[in-house]
């Protein structure tokens, strides 16, 4: 089962973007990807095939047609952690070993798997899960988006000291969405950050606008995150 977790400091930091974008590089390398939000919230569904729209741009972008219940098996139609959104609807909590088996289940129709969180690392799943345990049963090494922004530094030292506290690889931390003009500070963040994790793989997006800049993002990650050739 090979695979990586995408994971973030925060919500509405770039996951998403950045797990397509991986899977769009993938494949362009003629590399089978299967793509999965295990567990996803919102305040209505997407449409009437896909509940979440995360989970849209994923099977968009490995163009694949799973089906939803594999790719998503939980979603709640309230915008908040799991755990919450399922004690405020009346449903059932996520079951962390059925989401695994869904995940097994999809892994043995495709040679890799792409897999996005939801929010932050700890995210409560259940009363007495989070998200860390999900990806600490799936066994992949995570990458980490951040973004430049005041107080990433903090939130990436938890987010990667956490992740160390399971003995979970950080395989990379993406800073996303670096502006054209950066201040000092931000010119140093990068390397700031592999100097306290160790974590070499350190990479700086820049802010995708109207779709431009969108192919350099790629030639980035195909040849900083992932080691492809050029």
């Amino acid at each position: 089962m090979k695979g990586i977790f995408v994971t973030g400091t925060d919500t509405n930091i770039g996951k998403t973007f950045i797990s397509c974008t991986i899977t769009r590089v993938l494949k362009e390398y003629g590399i089978d990807v299967g793509v999965m939000k295990p567990f996803a919230t919102s305040h209505r569904r997407f449409s009437s095939t896909f509940s979440s729209e995360d989970v849209w741009r994923l099977a968009r972008a490995a163009n694949v047609a799973d089906p939803d219940d594999l790719m998503n098996p939980f979603f709640y139609q309230i915008g908040t952690a799991p755990f919450l959104a399922a004690t405020m609807s009346g449903r059932p909590t996520p079951n962390l070993s059925f989401a695994v088996k869904k995940l097994r289940r999809l892994s043995k129709q495709h040679e890799f798997l792409v897999v996005e969180g939801i929010g932050g690392i700890m995210v409560p799943i259940s009363r007495r899960e989070t998200l860390l345990d999900f990806i600490k049963m799936v066994g992949f090494p995570a990458i980490i988006v951040t973004s430049p922004k005041l107080g990433t530094i903090n939130h990436t030292l938890l987010t990667f000291h956490a992740c160390l506290s399971r003995k979970i690889r950080v395989y990379a931390i993406i800073i996303n969405k670096k502006p054209e003009t950066t201040s000092k500070v931000q010119d140093r963040l990068g390397s700031l950050l592999s100097t306290l994790t160790g974590v070499k793989r350190v990479i700086e997006i820049p802010r995708i606008r109207n779709g431009h800049n969108l192919k350099s993002v790629e030639k980035l990650i195909a040849r900083d995150l992932l080691d492809l050739e050029q």
